[in-house]
């Protein structure tokens, strides 16, 4: 654990967007590690406490974002770590449902480059 604050988890089986986001986790200075499954998320999570969470909404394991949300915000050592949750068309209830789930950041595709990488920019230096 002792690299954990380099790292950045990235949850996604969508290789274009998973190859946007390892090179924006890189340019903001952490080492992006990427599983397919929010499941294979949870398992990575308890032998590692990531600087941030990227998620897509869609996970083909029968779990859904809000819910891996969740679970990882009633984790004392995750409670704190930023997560931002990338969905593909939210409707307000689908919003009210993330953000009561505790996602700290909602991203809608098509992800503009300059906002996201601001994004990233200015909670790595809040989580310091």
């Amino acid at each position: 654990m002792a690299d954990d604050e380099k790292r950045g988890l990235i949850v996604t089986s969508h290789s274009a967007l998973k190859a946007y986001l390892e090179l924006a986790l890189e340019d903001a200075g952490l080492r992006p590690d990427t599983v397919e499954t929010l499941h294979d998320g949870l398992a990575y999570l308890k032998e590692h406490t990531p600087r941030l969470i990227v998620l897509d909404e869609l996970s083909e394991d029968g779990l859904d974002a809000a819910g891996f949300v969740w679970r990882i915000k009633r984790v004392k050592r995750l409670k704190n770590v930023p997560t931002i949750q990338i969905v593909h068309q939210a409707s307000e209830r689908e919003r009210m449902t993330m953000e009561i789930s505790g996602a700290d950041h909602i991203v809608e595709l098509p992800i503009k480059n300059s906002r996201f990488r601001k994004l990233l920019e200015n909670l790595l230096s809040i989580s310091r």
